[in-house]
């Protein structure tokens, strides 16, 4: 028993001397971006100071008539999309047994763990009475009828199931193998009942926004919203996993050759071309149901064509002749535009 307590302290001294290290500077302390970095955390925390002492109307141009900014639109609505590739990775490695992506399943496990993270503590900053949080989860104003109800339980509900899927790599890392072993035991479960909650939230999102009609333009107005939100976060996640892999394998290529990681690639970039078609034929169904084409002479048509044909038809496009042609280079290129397609859609939908 002695020395189990004595090998778990050990183990936490090396965990606090692992993150003393990582947090030493490596490098220059004053650098063009560390100032820019500087000077915006100084801004931010100034700013979060008045938001929490005075409330949201001090620090934002949000009412009752407009609640929701560029806050919402762009850090959770946008954000939660791009998160999507870890439980659409989880599903093929897990579910599906494709151990061609195994490699970075962990590190794509980890970034949807922390986005989440995040975007919890963004909604804490964006919620009037913050502290009120905690009501649907204690029952307090349970609001059962409410889809933000269903919003937020789902997002507390997949960060315990990404939490226990990126487990064992923890206890794995700390020399825990009885541990480990126990944790690894919950990972199809989680896996599993980690993809259905995330199905349904990316959803959920969507539909939040059948509520608004009045304040959605028609062209993206429609009872499908939650299909095309959840459909458009399995290739706009893939498409991240694309963008932050490539930039990660050069200082992480060590553990994975450049031919695995291609390959791992070219496969990621085929689920976009399907995910991608999916999508397409859905708003092509969505705009002939509701007679579209009255609206695209005009500003907002054009902008339409330019989401729907400038950053969803011409990726899908460029992703299948990347495929085609094997061109890692226009694969991380065009994920770039997707991503990019993807901002401009939710943006669209929440506040332009």
């Amino acid at each position: 028993m002695n020395g189990r307590i004595s090998s778990l302290i050990n183990e936490g001294l090396r965990l606090v001397k692992f993150i003393i290290s990582e947090l030493k500077p490596k490098g220059k302390i004053i650098t063009p971006f560390n100032l820019i970095t500087g000077i915006i955390l100084i801004i931010s925390a100034v700013l979060l100071v008045i938001r929490f002492a005075k409330g949201l109307g001090a620090v934002t141009n949000l009412s009752q008539d407009f609640p929701w900014g560029l806050w919402i639109g762009f850090d959770v609505i946008t954000g939660v999309a791009f998160a999507g590739g870890a439980y659409v990775l989880t599903f093929v490695v897990y579910i599906l047994n494709n151990e061609k992506y195994h490699p970075i399943i962990r590190a794509t496990v980890l970034n949807g763990f922390l986005a989440y993270v995040f975007y919890a503590g963004a909604l804490l900053l964006d919620l009037g009475r913050p502290w009120n949080v905690i009501n649907p989860i204690i029952g307090n104003s349970f609001g059962v009828s409410s889809v933000l109800f269903l919003v937020a339980w789902h997002f507390m509900l997949y960060m315990i199931a990404e939490f226990i899927e990126f487990s064992p790599a923890v206890a794995e890392w700390l020399g825990l193998k009885r541990v480990r072993k126990i944790l690894s035991t919950l990972t199809l479960g989680a896996v599993i009942f980690g993809i259905t909650l995330s199905t349904l939230h990316q959803a959920g999102l969507g539909a939040l926004f059948l509520m608004a009609k009045n304040k959605l333009h028609p062209l993206w107005y429609s009872e499908f919203i939650p299909i095309l939100f959840f459909v458009s976060s399995i290739f706009s996640g893939l498409s991240m996993v694309i963008f932050e892999g490539s930039i990660s394998h050069k200082v992480f290529s060590h553990d994975l050759s450049e031919e695995k990681h291609n390959e791992i690639l070219m496969g990621l970039g085929k689920g976009c071309v399907g995910a991608m078609f999916a999508y397409l034929f859905l708003k092509i169904l969505v705009f002939i149901h509701g007679n579209g084409w009255r609206y695209i002479n005009s500003g907002m048509g054009y902008l339409y064509l330019v989401e729907v044909l400038g950053f969803v038809l011409v990726p899908m496009i460029m992703y299948l002749f990347a495929v085609r042609n094997r061109n890692i280079t226009l694969i991380k290129i065009t994920s770039f535009l997707t991503i990019l397609g993807i901002i401009l859609n939710r943006l669209n939908v929440t506040i332009i």
